[in-house]
């Protein structure tokens, strides 16, 4: 049951005339006009500015994107896709896992490749038709130029795997196209060739 009592308009007006008239004290006026004149004002409180943090945009989910500084890749000669560093821990690890599995095969393949400065440890697997290399450092190349990695298979096939740039690399993971028995390193256009046509960087046949 509520306590509250409603008013009408001359209800109200009523209650207000009903009420006792309160003089203020003598002095009040006088208080007020002093404090004016001596500048006993509140001044206004100074409002914190807030921070504006810019939340970090999303980024590609995937093993490529393990890369811990930018990586150009040309897929098939057809177009070029750029990874950016690697934000996510997780990501990272999900490239050393795919190296493993390869490594866990019956039938593994490794080699090892400095091009340049940039280095390769290179796994493949016939049997799971997968192979990639694990690229760290950066290669010392002519502006605008990069390391293009070509993997060649068991069928004898070659294929780009990717370009490397010159930023530095940790643990980035390049994936090859089906298994691979040799892999080639030339300097290429950073955009990437449709075959081989630069100075050879390196050279290893897998074992």
């Amino acid at each position: 049951m509520s306590n509250t009592r409603e008013f009408d308009d001359e209800s109200f007006e009523a209650f207000l005339d009903a009420l006792p008239d309160v003089d203020p004290p003598e002095d009040l006026k006088h208080s007020v006009f002093a404090a004016i004149d001596a500048g006993e004002h509140t001044s206004p409180i100074a409002q914190p500015i807030a921070e504006v943090v810019e939340l970090p945009r999303r980024r590609t989910r995937g093993f490529f994107a393990a890369a811990a500084a930018a990586v150009l890749l040309m897929v098939g000669g057809i177009g070029v896709v750029q990874l950016r560093p690697q934000e996510d821990a997780r990501i990272q690890a999900a490239g050393v896992e795919q190296m493993n599995a390869i490594m866990a095969a019956d039938d593994l393949l490794t080699g090892n490749a400095d091009a340049s400065g940039a280095t390769l440890d290179i796994v493949s697997s016939k049997e799971m038709g997968k192979s990639g290399a694990m690229v760290d450092g950066q290669p010392a190349l002519a502006d605008g130029m990069g390391a293009q990695v070509w993997a060649v298979a068991s069928n004898g096939e070659v294929t780009s795997a990717g370009v490397i740039g010159q930023d530095p690399h940790d643990d980035v993971w390049m994936p090859f196209d089906g298994d691979a028995t040799k892999v080639m390193i030339t300097e290429e256009p950073m955009g990437g060739s449709a075959k081989p046509t630069g100075r050879m960087l390196a050279e290893v046949r897998l074992s």
